[in-house]
């Protein structure tokens, strides 16, 4: 496993469609290599829209878990 710092948490439920990509897009560009952003998402469509965005972008998902209804994601840049 790798290591990495969260270096923000984004709770996203409340957003779908560009909302959740356009807000971690931002936060990613201020992260440095090899850190991370905790993501939190409300329904597994926006999960998968935000995982296909990840790997387009040649960043990592870490870590994903279910919690509920929710999912979380780490992404590494």
């Amino acid at each position: 496993m790798s290591s990495y710092k969260i270096q923000k948490s984004l709770d996203l439920t409340g957003t779908s469609c560009a909302g959740p990509i356009g807000e971690l897009s931002g936060v990613m560009d201020e992260i440095g290599v090899g850190e991370a952003v905790e993501v939190i998402l409300g329904d597994e469509a926006t999960k998968k829209d935000v995982v296909a965005w990840v790997t387009k972008k040649g960043y990592k998902v870490v870590s994903e878990t279910k919690e509920g209804n929710k999912f979380k994601l780490i992404i590494q840049k």
